[in-house]
């Protein structure tokens, strides 16, 4: 389903883009991943106006003290090399994901997640799969990828003008120097909040039903980017729709990190 010109201005308008996107469904086994490389470009926003982005059912992660929100776009590459219990030969794959900060109710307990507005896979089995089996709402797309050490650029085309994307990082700009453009005190700061997470989440306009989604995953080394170019148009198509007043905060790097993403099982909002 294309999402290119679509208007929104209502809850309603934000579920039919959502719908267009993809679906969210369970997902019945854990799937092991190594990351080569993740760029994640940060914005922040009031978080009254970052909870448009969200059902009601979902809060916004609120940066400590600041009345701020956040959300932002992944552009990265990742292999899986095993689904539940059983090894596969490895996948790679490359990703672009628009990602909110967020908190969700499960079991009585509220968990700090990112919540997912829709990405973009390469690989035709496991956007196939995410497609059915996740709260991503995954499409396939081709993506280009350019990773010779002093560049790393990803691009995602697609038919769709509004899934398309594109980043472009200098290597030699990776460090963990705070950049002025940040609310963050340090990389310590920033990957607490953006990245020492409980899990991903995701919630099921046609069934009323939230997913919770645990991640296992090491101790953090990240970084920052310093020179970074960028095109979502996604991102700024809902900025501009939904009226949001968003500022650039900083772009957070990680490599050669192992996460495995637990399954996970939709449950009805009223029971979170």
């Amino acid at each position: 389903m294309a999402i290119a010109g679509t208007a929104l201005h209502s809850p309603f308008d934000l579920r039919s883009l959502q719908d267009g996107l993809g679906r969210v469904n369970h997902q019945p086994v854990s799937v092991h991943s190594f990351t080569n490389k993740r760029f994640t470009v940060n914005f922040r926003a009031p978080i009254d106006q970052v909870r448009k982005l969200l059902h009601a059912a979902i809060e916004p992660d609120e940066i400590p003290s600041t009345g701020l929100g956040m959300f932002g776009m992944c552009a990265c590459d990742f292999w899986v090399n095993r689904l539940g219990w059983l090894p596969i030969p490895r996948i790679r794959n490359n990703d672009m994901l628009f990602r909110v900060s967020a908190r969700i109710r499960k079991g009585g307990r509220s968990h700090r997640a990112f919540y997912t507005i829709g990405s973009n896979s390469s690989s035709r089995l496991l956007g196939f799969l995410g497609q059915r089996f996740s709260h991503f709402r995954k499409r396939v797309s081709d993506f280009q990828r350019v990773d010779n050490g002093a560049e790393y650029s990803l691009q995602c085309i697609d038919p769709d003008p509004l899934a398309r994307g594109q980043l472009c990082a200098e290597m030699d700009s990776v460090s963990k120097e705070r950049p002025e453009t940040t609310v963050f005190s340090d990389i310590q700061d920033a990957t607490e909040f953006v990245f020492n997470v409980d899990g991903s989440c995701g919630y099921s306009f046609a069934k009323d039903r939230l997913s919770f989604q645990p991640i296992d995953y090491p101790e953090w080394d990240m970084y920052f980017c310093h020179g970074c170019t960028y095109r979502f148009p996604l991102l700024d198509h809902l900025v501009q729709s939904l009226g949001i007043d968003a500022e650039f905060d900083s772009v957070l790097f990680m490599q050669n990190t192992r996460q495995t993403w637990c399954s996970s099982w939709l449950y009805p909002s009223r029971a979170a």
